[in-house]
């Protein structure tokens, strides 16, 4: 499905002519990308390179909790970024559907965007346009539908001209950058000019973005007062089970049996509250369910987190309390690891890497029922 809707060449047959000219080594990164070759690339494939790496949903979970951890001035927002291609040709060849939301909460959508990419040769980089809905709520959520997207008109979209991005290849990532005091807007509170800065960087895992608003004056409008960016992870999915006895931790329930059903875990066991879902790794928080299908009052929190003192990052499942917001317990495991799992005996969770990369939550099935 997602091959049908990407638009791009085809960058693996480019690597291997260059392979074969002896002239660039290629790797591949933990998350199934390929690494950025060691020669000058040009501009043509440099959009086949972004277009691999740039697709995916994206998180700064961690940069949030450490933000709260250290009491710094400003803590970072947490936003979650989907950039899923689309088919919009009346737009551009290669253009992408943007949503980002607020505080892990999916309904606190913010922003909604469609990118479109192409190549400047004027400016010697790739060129990012950038438009904006004139009818926001008709295209909420437009993955889950993206046949909307193909018929969308060029008169449905507002254009920023001067907003462009424009992006540089750096031998290891992609950085982005706008011209300077190119995109001015006018402030909706003081009828006063302001002009929006933009610092990006792109990886094969990773975004940052720093936007950024100042007046005529030079006074800061809005973005982060120390300069540090948004520092985005991509993330993972994993599909998944958990269940609870009603009783909670005052009683252990016995111990069940543990199988595998199609490469996922499965549980048979006496828990009264189970449910299957799809999570990811960057601290997406989601509720057992009862048999009615209602919140079982604890829920599941998968996150990659360093903590304090330390230097190795690892991957942590816990268990909450939802009334005192507590965690009860978790379990933890190196962060590329394909399984996941806790056993407090009244309540067990077992999830499993879903496979492929880009991965994006809503093409997801949970695991399948032993």
């Amino acid at each position: 499905m997602f091959a049908s809707v990407i638009h791009r060449r085809v960058w693996s047959g480019r690597v291997f002519v260059l392979l074969m000219a002896g002239l660039a080594s290629l790797s591949v990164s933990a998350g199934g990308h390929t690494s950025a070759p060691s020669v000058d690339l040009s501009l043509e494939q440099q959009l086949d390179l972004f277009l691999d790496w740039f697709p995916g949903e994206y998180d700064n979970h961690e940069q949030n909790w450490q933000d709260n951890l250290s009491q710094v001035e400003q803590v970072h927002e947490r936003i979650h970024h989907i950039f899923y291609p689309a088919t919009a040709m009346q737009v551009g060849e290669h253009t992408f559907f943007v949503q980002q939301y607020l505080d892990g909460d999916r309904g606190n959508v913010y922003r909604q965007r469609l990118y479109s990419f192409s190549i400047d040769e004027a400016e010697g980089a790739l060129r990012l346009d950038i438009y904006s809905f004139l009818d926001e709520p008709k295209y909420r959520d437009a993955f889950l539908n993206p046949e909307i997207l193909a018929t969308l008109d060029k008169s449905e979209l507002v254009a920023r001209p001067g907003c462009e991005v424009y992006w540089e290849f750096a031998g290891d990532h992609f950085h982005g950058y706008m011209k300077d005091r190119a995109c001015k807007v006018m402030s909706r509170s003081t009828g006063q000019p302001i002009y929006i800065t933009d610092d990006l960087r792109l990886t094969p895992d990773e975004i940052w973005i720093r936007d950024e608003a100042f007046d005529a004056a030079g006074k800061r409008v809005f973005g982060n007062r120390a300069g540090i960016h948004h520092k985005n992870r991509k993330v993972q999915y994993y599909t998944g089970w958990a269940g609870v006895g009603s009783a909670g931790p005052e009683l252990a329930v016995a111990e069940g049996s543990w199988s595998t059903a199609d490469g996922a875990w499965a549980f048979t066991g006496d828990l009264d509250n189970f449910s299957r879902f799809v999570i990811h790794n960057e601290g997406e928080i989601v509720p057992i369910l009862n048999a009615d299908g209602k919140p079982s009052g604890y829920s599941v929190q998968l996150a990659k987190l360093t903590y304090q003192n330390t230097v190795i990052p690892i991957l942590t499942l816990k268990l909450w309390e939802d009334a005192t917001r507590r965690v009860l317990t978790y379990s933890w495991a190196a962060t590329d690891s394909e399984r996941i799992g806790l056993n407090a005996r009244w309540a067990q969770i077992g999830l499993t890497v879903a496979p492929g990369s880009p991965s994006f939550g809503f093409e997801i099935e949970a695991a399948p029922a032993p």
